[in-house]
């Protein structure tokens, strides 16, 4: 009779799990994974600051750093400070902002296909391609924004790229592969990731939180990758002005939108009742969940 009891108990507990796995929308044995990668680390104070928020008091789970970028030092030191983020070379050949410009890491005259005449990055992926840039200038360039990261103590866990301009020729990604061969880091996007599910890039700002929730709602078992912009409603955020043709207008409210969806309480309760597993970069890597070719 005790037997009995035993099994009948065991499977009143089995038949629970399933229950709970169905109410919260997942499948028994599997899961939602979501990696929240933020780009553009470095870009601005007011960034910097965005990203520590992001990080400490809501999902962010991954960070990019634009290493030619004016505050980058003071994003390093952030890294240096806070070993538990998980963050990536936010590989960058572009800066695409109105009277704020940066070069490359390396001396502008070694890599001079890569710059306007003025040794700044060129604003947009056309310019770029217009200027016919050398693939080995290009190589340079990116290795020398790594081995910068590297020099200022920060241990990336992958590599993504700034805007498009390295994804629109084969020749181009293949240097990213390359480096990421050499360095032994997952690309971002890569990794099985479904970027489109989780796309909030362009939903205006006063709907990214009521739209990420009904996302995180609804998304079915898998692998996934939500891109985030960190930023702050500051005056120096409200200078920056986007000089790409189709690029966002007021890109302050935009950025500080996404800061508020991704701390927000409503989306964090979302995620813990659906037991949505948040993942990073550096969780990929030690579970050996890439493949470098």
């Amino acid at each position: 009779m005790k037997s009995r009891s035993n099994i009948w108990l065991i499977f009143l507990a089995v038949l629970m799990i399933i229950v709970l796995g169905v109410r919260s929308g997942q499948q028994p044995g599997q899961s939602v994974e979501l990696i929240v990668r933020g780009d553009d680390m470095g870009m601005t104070h007011s960034a910097n600051e965005a990203f520590a928020l992001a990080f400490n008091r809501g999902i962010l789970t991954a960070g990019g750093l634009i290493v030619p970028s004016p505050w980058f030092e003071d994003a390093a030191r952030r890294c240096r400070e806070n070993p538990e983020w998980s963050v990536g070379v936010h590989l960058c050949v572009n800066a695409e902002w109105k009277d704020y410009r940066w070069r490359p890491v390396l001396p502008y005259n070694l890599v001079t296909s890569l710059v306007d005449r003025d040794g700044y990055f060129f604003p947009t992926a056309q310019a770029f391609l217009d200027n016919n840039p050398a693939v080995e200038e290009l190589e340079k360039e990116l290795r020398a924004q790594i081995e910068r990261a590297l020099a200022r103590g920060i241990k990336p866990d992958y590599l993504d790229t700034h805007m498009d301009s390295l994804e629109t020729r084969e020749q181009y990604r293949a240097v990213v592969r390359k480096l990421a061969r050499e360095y032994r880091l997952p690309i971002s996007g890569e990794c099985g990731e479904d970027r489109e599910f989780f796309d909030i890039y362009a939903v205006k700002p006063e709907l990214k939180e009521k739209v990420l929730i009904e996302k995180l709602k609804t998304a079915k078992p898998g692998l996934y990758l939500l891109v985030v912009h960190p930023g702050l409603d500051t005056p120096e955020e409200r200078a920056i002005v986007d000089l790409n043709p189709d690029g966002l207008k007021d890109v302050y409210k935009y950025r500080s939108a996404e800061v508020k969806a991704i701390t927000s309480p409503k989306v964090k309760k979302v995620i813990s009742r659906r037991n949505i597993k948040l993942r990073s970069y550096r969780d990929l890597r030690e579970q050996g969940r890439f493949k470098i070719d």
